[in-house]
């Protein structure tokens, strides 16, 4: 549990958001050159980022 806080613990709402926002655009461009294997690996990334919003604006990260 102490080694998952410690991985955790450099993340901030700030960085995800980021990350969110970079996401989208690379997924922006995907979807402009037509790259559907890049399309779902970007979205699946966009899950995950959600995710880790959703736990760390309800403290269960």
């Amino acid at each position: 549990m102490e080694k998952d806080f410690a991985k955790n613990r450099g993340v901030t709402l700030n960085s995800l958001l980021e990350e969110q926002c970079a996401l989208n655009m690379r997924l922006l461009l995907a979807v402009q050159i037509r790259d559907l294997e890049t399309q779902t690996s970007l979205r699946r990334e966009l899950e995950e980022n959600a995710a880790q919003i959703d736990r760390l604006l309800t403290g269960r990260m």
